[in-house]
């Protein structure tokens, strides 16, 4: 093994041991979520504009995505789709709050 292969294999380490706290978390899991969402990681990239240059811009976004869950699919298997899963239930359970609130928003709506 290379100093090149040697400090891949610690990053990926120090990566997965970095994702692990994070999954420890609910809070940790529902910002992963988010980020997957946000990302677009699930989606196509040609969609909604025919312009070249929207589709390069989420083609970006979806790379991000993508390297979001190699790191937590590398922590803890399945654990991406899970993350997914709970940002779905937060953001469910968000809207309902924010529903019930006499003026609709407030800091409740970040709680977890």
């Amino acid at each position: 093994m290379n100093k090149d292969e040697a400090f891949r294999l610690e990053r990926l380490k120090g990566e997965a041991k970095l994702a692990s706290a994070l999954l420890a978390l609910p809070e940790g899991r529902i910002f992963c979520g988010l980020l997957l969402e946000e990302t677009g990681f699930l989606r196509n990239s040609a969609r909604d504009s025919p312009a070249p240059e929207d589709t390069y811009f989420r083609e970006g976004e979806r790379n991000v995505g993508q390297r979001v869950f190699e790191m937590l699919w590398s922590a803890g298997g399945a654990a991406p789709l899970s993350c997914m899963a709970e940002y779905g239930e937060w953001l469910a359970q968000a809207e309902e709050r924010a529903l019930a609130s006499s003026d609709g928003a407030g800091r409740e709506l970040y709680e977890c």
